[in-house]
């Protein structure tokens, strides 16, 4: 008992917390570490040229991300002259903080207490294990919003709605997590209605301060795009190039800001990643919504679709960036803390994943870029291991039993 409590003690977890932030955050602004040239050139420079009356993107012009994304783009500024990457990191931990002070006392004198920051110790470890990448992208903002969001939609369907409308109005894809409660809770309604109003305010402040030409501009911006190096479809390529197959080769495209691969297919696979992912992604919601008509409980159909929804936008996505293992942080939370033991080989997966991925970005990259065998093994084993869990969170949602939340 004394261990278990030893191990549980907020003020180790706390700590464990801090010096994890501490390593994240030096690795980006003493070590330099490659992730953090998104943050240090392209999100400067955007905050920049916004607080320089040069143009606002996502409201002057068109842009890749949806309007919300300018809140912490711009925050960072706060810090001072010189010091974004500074305000960047203080942003995103102190979001991390929040969601973590939500998983070690929002549940005290419950049964979820120790399941919660049991959960909490396993996302440190994938914080850890995905290295930098996990705090230098706009997905590190929304990754602690989509966190509380799953865990409050059961019991506080509203509070989950505002919250995951607004992440995914900072980056698309925590829509997969709005479908997934949409599917698996009872008020659903609620939910909608809080999505609803969340996003009509956003779309109204943006339209009022000038953006209504631009406001949906980030639709069309991912359509025409190729295949990127780390997406799991662009692997049989990359080998290609490696092995100086005629036509196959990697590179940058300057508009998109993102290493592509080209060569014959290449085109068509791209095109098909939409339709293997629209599949999916309807496969996995009429399952789900077969599943809640059956009585199957919320606490077990919403962490499974939500994984099973995620793998299916990694592993069929033509992008593939190597902050989307990321992603994986909020549903397998969740899993953890309502389904518990069914989660716990998804829970091992993503670390593993984690781990993978850091060993190609940053600090292996370069070998990437060049196709070289040792870093592409890698790189392989990690999307081989994308389609694993993928497998894995669908054998989940297969095998749901009628159960009582």
């Amino acid at each position: 008992m004394f261990r278990k409590t030893y191990w549980l003690n907020p003020v180790l977890m706390w700590s464990a917390f801090a010096v994890l932030s501490l390593w994240l955050g030096w690795q980006g602004y003493v070590a330099e570490a490659v992730p953090y040239g998104d943050v240090s050139f392209v999100y400067e420079f955007w905050a920049g040229q916004a607080a320089g009356g040069a143009g606002i993107v996502g409201l002057d012009s068109q842009w890749v991300y949806p309007a919300a994304a300018l809140i912490p783009i711009l925050l960072p500024l706060l810090a001072g002259p010189g010091l974004y990457p500074i305000g960047w990191i203080v942003l995103v931990t102190a979001l991390n903080a929040g969601a973590f002070a939500y998983l070690l006392y929002s549940a005290r004198g419950t049964k979820r207490n120790d399941l919660q920051r049991t959960a909490a110790w396993w996302w440190l470890a994938f914080l850890l294990l995905l290295g930098p990448i996990s705090v230098a992208r706009l997905d590190s903002i929304v990754t602690p919003l989509a966190i509380v969001g799953l865990l409050t939609a059961v019991q506080r369907p509203a509070i989950a709605g505002a919250l995951l409308a607004l992440a995914t109005w900072i980056k698309v894809w925590p829509a997969a997590l709005i479908a997934a409660v949409l599917v698996a809770v009872n008020k659903r309604k609620t939910v909608l209605l809080s999505v609803v109003i969340t996003s009509v305010m956003i779309v109204a402040i943006a339209i009022i301060i000038g953006g209504a030409a631009n406001i949906f501009s980030f639709l069309g911006e991912q359509t025409d795009r190729g295949l990127q190096i780390e997406a799991p479809l662009a692997t049989p390529f990359l080998w290609l190039a490696s092995f100086h197959e005629q036509g196959y080769a990697v590179y940058y495209d300057s508009v998109i800001l993102t290493f592509q691969v080209m060569g014959d297919g290449t085109g068509t696979v791209a095109e098909l990643s939409s339709v293997l992912l629209g599949v999916g992604f309807l496969g996995t919601l009429g399952w789900g919504i077969w599943l809640h008509r059956k009585g199957s409980s919320p606490s077990h159909v919403l962490p499974a679709v939500a994984l099973t929804l995620t793998m299916v936008l990694i592993v069929f996505n033509k992008v593939g960036s190597p902050q989307y293992i990321g992603w994986l942080a909020a549903p397998i939370i969740a899993g953890l803390i309502l389904e518990q033991k069914r989660f716990v080989a998804p829970a091992v997966i993503a670390l593993v994943l984690g781990a993978l991925t850091q060993g190609f970005y940053p600090y292996l990259y370069n070998g990437v870029l060049n196709v070289q065998p040792l870093e592409l093994s890698i790189l392989t084993l990690r999307n081989i291991g994308e389609l694993v869990l993928l497998a894995v969170s669908a054998s989940v949602l297969y095998e749901a039993k009628r159960r009582e939340i």
